[in-house]
């Protein structure tokens, strides 16, 4: 998961602390693109767009060009229509938008467990 705010990735790890999975925090899309270089048993990643050092966009990008079929959950506090428009729908595999619906987070989430 790349979350660059403390608050929101402890309440995203409440949000999944049932679902028997291994979180990885990356607080930038620096630290998740190498997160993603050194481990290659990563199902999916929780992006969010808006971080220091690296953009969750551009990290995507990086981690598409070596990692094509790995999905990535865009989340972004933007609304969907603006982040669509902005950011390309082939970019990303989904989305979701701040603040973040528990039950929606799980469904997105367990669609790409259940194809992994």
């Amino acid at each position: 998961m790349a979350e660059d705010e403390e608050y929101n990735y402890l309440l995203l790890e409440e949000y999944l602390n049932d679902m028997d999975i291994n979180l990885i925090h990356a607080k930038n899309g620096k630290e998740a693109v190498e997160f993603c270089k050194s481990n290659p048993k990563i199902d999916v990643i929780l992006m969010d767009i808006k971080m220091p050092v690296m953009d969750g966009l551009t990290a995507t990008k990086l981690i598409k060009s070596y990692c094509p079929d790995l999905p990535i959950i865009a989340q972004s506090a933007y609304s969907l229509e603006q982040f669509i428009d902005k950011y390309g729908e082939m970019v990303f595999d989904a989305y979701v938008t701040k603040p973040i619906n528990e039950n929606e987070l799980k469904q997105k989430l367990m669609e790409y467990f259940q194809a992994a």
